[in-house]
């Protein structure tokens, strides 16, 4: 295993420095500026270097002996900064990392790690104390039982990380605590393995990990965070919530696009021809593509910025408008519903400007303040609340919610990324959409409390698909949580047994429509179900 296989910042030295003149006969730029042809070619060497390097480690060692390398793969969301492609995937036999952000972020990285690892079990690690800076205090059991458990949600392997005393020794009372939590994994780990299955993919883009407002930034200024992260982040956790299955894909993997029936493409910075080409192809074959923002925008067209997938999305690209607070006022009676007893949809920032094209349906409109929030101050009298920017009394007449039919599928844009929103009615507007475009049958559905995940793995050699349910908030210990859960059993195949696992115990079970449907009796964290089928 090779820990910490990144750039710790960005490397000016004379070896880099001459390399990259010999490359591209140019110096080091250090002023941040994505729209500077030369500071791009930095950053693509920076993870070309990083990637050559990580590839010649990983081939010298296995000259030396054969055996299975591993790099840190933690950097997989991690922003421009690290330098870390994901191709990085490629110098390991398997993905391996340590993350400590919550089991939101723990689910996600599981699914992004099952579809770009070479070989499975990938391997999940998050430390048995608060975090890696603190060598004693250790996480309560049911918190660290529940993190450890989201490896096996996802047929993981799971490793917790603990560190050695000063002289070499370990607590033996430490591993007394560690092996409770192993005693209650072990009995599941012989019906982990398999497919997962999902309907719905996460799109996310390594190449826009980039704020572009940092144009004109020094480097040692640029702080790196990016506005298509939390869209991704979001879209997982609303997805998680309400309990619509979902996978994720990236921009290294679209041939995977095929696996799904709806993809989310969340304030994508960056998009190549042959990407959009994909993402048409799947829409143009009965696909559903959700899309916010800037995404599939080509702001180097010679003439002009333009969204490259404009055909599929119903929409043409004209600019951006508003500036710290804007609004999206629904004109679908089914989104007022949803908003209710809110008038209009608040969004912190600005929207894009755009106008639709012929057979598109606006589902809601840009409405602005009514007066620009930048406008307003103690100087000028040009303002309408004290605290606030309610919107103009006039609704907008600007496309903000756009569902368009392209082919055999279906397109919704919305000019915001209101998926990356914390509030419950952005939560419900996204779920909204989403069935709107993408109705039943799932592969699978589940009647629970929103802090339940559900993942579904088909072990088709085994005939067998394998349901397994995780209470991801551990706080809510010792409260148990039932379920009703309902499968899609493969086409042209019959249920034979729902079995509880581990103990193999029959649980009733009855046709409902397309899916097999069973009670999953109240659990603490974790609950797994076979479903056999003939």
């Amino acid at each position: 295993f090779l820990d910490m296989t990144f750039w710790p910042e960005v490397c000016y030295c004379p070896y880099c420095s001459e390399r990259f003149r010999q490359e591209h006969n140019a110096e080091l730029p250090r002023i941040v500026n994505w729209d500077d042809p030369t500071w791009r070619l930095f950053q693509k060497a920076r993870e070309r270097w990083l990637l050559e390097f990580a590839m010649l480690v990983t081939k010298t060692i296995k000259q030396v002996r054969p055996i299975t390398v591993n790099h840190q793969y933690s950097t997989v969301f991690a922003d421009w900064k690290f330098g870390i492609p994901l191709e990085l995937r490629d110098a390991s036999d398997y993905l391996v990392g340590d993350f400590y952000g919550g089991p939101t972020q723990y689910s996600l990285v599981c699914k992004a790690y099952h579809v770009l690892t070479g070989m499975r079990p990938f391997e999940f690690c998050t430390s048995r104390t608060t975090d890696l800076h603190d060598f004693e205090t250790t996480k309560p059991f049911n918190e660290l039982f529940t993190s450890s458990s989201i490896a096996t949600l996802h047929s993981a392997a799971n490793l917790t990380i603990d560190s050695f005393n000063p002289d070499g020794t370990l607590n033996p009372e430490v591993y007394k605590f560690l092996g409770q939590q192993n005693a209650k994994l072990a009995p599941y780990e012989p019906f982990l393995g398999g497919d997962m299955l999902a309907d719905v993919a996460v799109y996310y883009d390594k190449e826009s990990m980039y704020d572009p407002a940092e144009n004109g930034v020094h480097v040692a200024e640029a702080k790196g965070q990016s506005p298509h992260m939390p869209g991704v982040v979001g879209a997982a956790r609303i997805l998680r919530e309400a309990h619509i299955p979902y996978g994720l894909v990236t921009n290294v993997n679209l041939d995977k696009l095929s696996n799904f029936r709806a993809v989310i493409v969340s304030n994508v910075l960056e998009m190549t021809a042959e990407q959009a080409a994909q993402f048409r192809s799947f829409v143009e074959k009965g696909g559903v593509l959700y899309a916010s923002g800037p995404s599939s925008l080509n702001r180097f067209d010679p003439a002009g910025p333009r969204f490259l997938l404009e055909d599929v999305l119903g929409v043409r690209y004209k600019g951006t408008m508003g500036t710290a607070w804007t609004y999206l006022s629904p004109q679908d009676s089914e989104l007022k519903q949803a908003i209710w007893p809110q008038d209009a949809f608040s969004h912190p920032g600005p929207m894009i400007q755009a106008e639709t094209l012929q057979g598109a349906e606006v589902l809601a409109t840009v409405t602005l303040p009514f007066v620009d929030p930048k406008v307003g101050n103690c100087l000028n009298v040009r303002f309408a609340q004290i605290w606030n920017d309610p919107p103009a009394l006039t609704t907008g007449t600007a496309p903000g919610i756009v569902m368009h039919t392209f082919g055999q599928g279906k397109a919704i844009w919305i000019a915001a990324p209101i998926e990356g929103g914390n509030h419950p009615v952005n939560a419900k507007v996204v779920s909204l959409l989403l069935r709107r475009m993408l109705p039943g049958p799932y592969h699978f559905e589940v009647d629970t409390h929103p802090s339940v995940e559900m993942t579904l793995f088909h072990q088709a050699e085994k005939r067998r698909l394998m349901a397994c349910l995780l209470n991801m908030d551990w706080q809510l210990f010792p409260t148990k949580l039932g379920a009703t859960v309902r499968v899609q059993i493969p086409s042209g195949r019959s249920a034979t047994a729902v079995l509880a696992l581990p103990e193999r115990k029959a649980i009733p079970f009855k046709r409902v429509g397309e899916y097999v449907e069973f009670r999953v009796e109240p659990f603490e964290t974790m609950a797994m179900a076979s479903v056999e089928y003939a």
